[in-house]
């Protein structure tokens, strides 16, 4: 009985997930703050390369990381940046259910095999958005994102797009994302109002800082802020009622 609620739960969360991709979602307020994320995070990289590698991760679990890495990447590729996401969460992806992505080989089976490359990078119809999704679940993940073919594939990556968004998995569950951190231009921390502790996100960004990743903000999920459920922060004292926001309707994802 508890696995089937449990089962039925993760169910309804991926679908109101789903609804929530620019995608398949046109509500205004949610549009202009991810063009304001996008803003942000341009301004806040280098304009001395052609390509950037964006981390997007958070302190735990269920704080809305995916949902902002798949919104965050479509939101670049709208605005006519050749885009790749690739779900780096080879623990527990999600990225390929959100968008129903039905493709067995991934980023696992690609850092074993690089030839593999024209049959694991999806492409959504019509647009500049590229997927690459976790593939088959491996039973190192941290070393496979640590190794050199690992950086190898993001320096080849970095020549074909723009911008490349990793989706990674929680800082303070896993190591994943510290590892990872190098290959990366910079760090979005994810954390949802109402839900993510404080200390929990500032020790995640201590982790990432010791790895030495750039931070380029906080993005808060499902703040009352109006019709906006987002939220941009470039100073990390998270503030708008952090801690204190009660839930109301927004994205959220892993």
């Amino acid at each position: 009985m508890i696995r089937k609620q449990k089962k039925s739960s993760e169910i309804e969360q991926l679908n109101y997930d789903r609804s929530q991709l620019l995608l398949l979602n046109d509500d205004f307020y949610i549009r202009e703050a991810y063009k304001s994320l996008r803003t942000n995070v341009m301004f806040s990289l280098t304009a001395d390369s052609n390509s950037h590698v964006i981390m997007v991760t958070s302190a735990l679990p269920s704080e809305g990381k995916s949902t902002t890495s798949v919104n965050l990447a479509i939101s670049f590729a709208e605005a006519g940046k050749r885009t790749l996401l690739i779900d780096c969460d080879m623990r527990k992806p999600k990225i390929a259910r959100l968008l129903r992505i039905k493709h067995a080989d991934g980023l696992s089976d690609l850092l074993f095999n690089s030839e593999k490359i024209e049959n694991c990078i999806f492409r959504i119809n019509n647009t500049e958005l590229y997927i690459l999704s976790a593939g088959s679940i491996p039973p190192n993940p941290s070393e496979l994102l640590g190794s050199d073919r690992m950086q190898r594939l993001i320096d080849s990556m970095r020549e074909k797009f723009e911008y490349i968004i990793l989706d990674m998995p929680p800082v303070n569950v896993v190591t994943d994302a510290v590892v990872a951190s190098p290959l990366t231009d910079g760090a979005l921390i994810v954390a949802r109002a109402g839900m993510s502790e404080r200390n929990a996100v500032l020790h995640a960004m201590d982790q990432l800082q010791r790895a030495n990743a750039k931070i380029l903000g906080g993005v808060l999920t499902r703040i009352n802020e109006g019709n906006n459920s987002y939220s941009y922060s470039k100073e990390y004292g998270y503030g708008y009622g952090y801690g204190k926001t009660p839930e109301t309707t927004g994205a959220t994802g892993k």
